[in-house]
């Protein structure tokens, strides 16, 4: 590796790293659903390291970090550092981990200490979301397949008739390209006009034009753009794909968790504490 190349590598590094940056502030901004990490930072940046003199500003300060704490590393978003504190201590008691109850999202009350119960979707919306599970994964793994694939689909200016097409061959687009055993080769174009079309379901003008574009001296370096061209975009859309089928996996591992944390049965109350009792609705 020669000075150049280093150079340039190292270039490439530096210009990552503002991106590197930015993705991990947008990474702990959506953990704690908080802009207070950001802020903080941008106030040392400008302010420096002294700390802040007003005692009861400099409390609600670190308590608002520890809060966001809290939150990036359990996933929970309690909503004040005592509701944390209590959140622990509940998690602690029943022998639980704090990421099953991140598991059950907005399902599971921090404050109540309990799974809403009245707001786990119905049966139809959870078969939809599987439904869409099945489509996303095949259509991901389809359009990652077809990116190994080396035809190129082409249509025909007179006919309109769409056909797959290589540097060396080409061949209908029905039967599918596992089904098709007679492919028109440029080896082929040799033979009769006739003969070819009898076997290859191409029409004589279609063979005579195909074989023209077989034997054109272009012909290669325009199919490797146009299959450059195509697996970038089936690149795009295999991404496309499995961000959606991310979606609906987090959604039915949300419901999925939250009904197992349901189905235990847990008390929301700590030790010392009371329930709540409704005395006026039980005289009623």
């Amino acid at each position: 590796m020669d000075f150049a190349t280093i150079t340039q590598f190292g270039g490439a590094l530096a210009a990552l790293i503002p991106l590197v940056l930015i993705a991990g502030f947008a990474v702990v901004i959506w953990r704690t659903v908080s802009l207070h990490t950001l802020l903080r930072r941008l106030w040392l940046l400008v302010h420096g390291s002294d700390e802040i003199s007003d005692p009861k500003i400099r409390s609600y300060v670190d308590e608002q970090t520890n809060l966001m704490s809290f939150r990036m590393f359990s996933g929970v978003q309690a909503a004040s550092l005592e509701e944390a504190h209590q959140l622990v201590q509940w998690a602690q008691l029943h022998r639980l981990d704090l990421r099953q109850i991140a598991a059950c999202g907005h399902y599971f009350d921090t404050g109540l200490r309990q799974v809403r119960k009245q707001d786990l979707p119905s049966r139809p919306y959870l078969y939809a979301h599987i439904a869409a599970f099945v489509v996303f994964l095949f259509a991901s793994i389809g359009c990652a397949w077809l990116m190994l694939i080396p035809q190129v689909p082409f249509t025909f200016k007179a006919s309109e008739r769409t056909f797959l097409a290589t540097e060396f061959s080409a061949q209908t687009l029905w039967p599918p390209v596992l089904f098709n055993r007679n492919p028109l080769k440029k080896s082929d174009c040799d033979q009769p006009l006739a003969t070819n079309a009898a076997r290859t379901s191409f029409t004589e003008a279609e063979v005579k034009t195909l074989c023209e574009l077989l034997s054109a001296d272009e012909w290669p370096a325009h199919l490797a753009t146009k299959l450059k061209e195509q697996r970038w975009s089936l690149f795009v859309c295999t991404l496309f794909f499995l961000a959606l089928l991310a979606r609906v996996v987090v959604v039915l591992n949300k419901v999925v968790s939250a009904k197992d944390l349901l189905a235990r049965g847990l008390p929301s109350t700590l030790p010392g504490e009371q329930v709540e009792l409704d005395l006026y609705g039980a005289k009623d």
